[in-house]
């Protein structure tokens, strides 16, 4: 990886899980990190920023009319952001569209892509986020508190719920395939009923804690600048 392919590449050093490893190195493999961060020019990283931005300050993105002609299509080409009938659509880990995934930070509602992506909120903004998940098996919802080093979890009404992260093909647009698999469930036998409809499936049981550690290795370099050496809060 080149030195500026990394600069929002994921960090890799965050988790304790062997687990999480083993999951991050299923998930990103290097070709696909190449493909979304290599050789990002300033203006198409300062886009994204900017959208990313967007969605934590006013809980949605801005018009892509804002943005110079191309900046749109190559976003959406490195799988960053996706604009379809002429808006953003998403912008990992955001959702324009409600989901199931929820996050709450400074009084700003967001809606994520998938559990992960919620879960990573918290690492990629160094704000303490609140998570709201609907398990899709019973629809409860299921909230927990993440603080601002993305790592901790503060407050958890399931602390036995689980997080799974599928792995499969994915193709041109992670939230239309992988990101579909990435859920939280309320309980091991929910998750166990969901797994039982999709037979072969490859992925991992994680719990709580380590859905949040592969969330922040995945997003909390996301909003980093080129000249910081490490990620800092977006207020900052």
């Amino acid at each position: 990886m080149n030195k500026d392919q990394g600069r929002e590449a994921p960090n890799r050093s965050l988790a304790n899980s062997p687990k999480v490893d083993e999951a991050m190195s299923a998930l990103l493999a290097e070709a696909r990190l190449a493909a979304r961060w290599s050789d990002l020019s300033p203006d198409v990283r300062a886009a994204h920023h900017r959208i990313l931005r967007a969605y934590v300050e006013d809980g949605a993105p801005p018009n892509i009319s804002e943005f110079p002609c191309g900046i749109g299509a190559e976003l959406s080409q490195r799988d960053l952001v996706h604009i379809r009938d002429g808006k953003i659509a998403l912008a990992y880990p955001f959702s324009t569209a409600v989901t199931d995934f929820t996050v709450r930070s400074t009084g700003v509602e967001m809606h994520a892509v998938c559990a992960i992506d919620a879960l990573g909120v918290a690492a990629m903004i160094q704000r303490e986020t609140e998570v709201s998940c609907l398990c899709p098996i019973c629809r409860t919802p299921m909230a927990l508190t993440v603080a601002a080093d993305g790592l901790t979890i503060t407050n958890a009404t399931d602390p036995t719920a689980r997080v799974w992260t599928g792995v499969m093909e994915v193709g041109s647009c992670a939230a239309d395939s992988q990101c579909t698999s990435m859920r939280m469930f309320c309980s091991p036998e929910h998750l166990e009923v969901w797994r039982s409809d999709r037979p072969g499936m490859r992925g991992f049981d994680l719990t709580l804690e380590e859905g949040v550690q592969l969330g922040a290795e995945i997003f909390r370099a996301f909003l980093r600048e080129a000249a910081e050496p490490g990620p800092e809060a977006i207020d900052t």
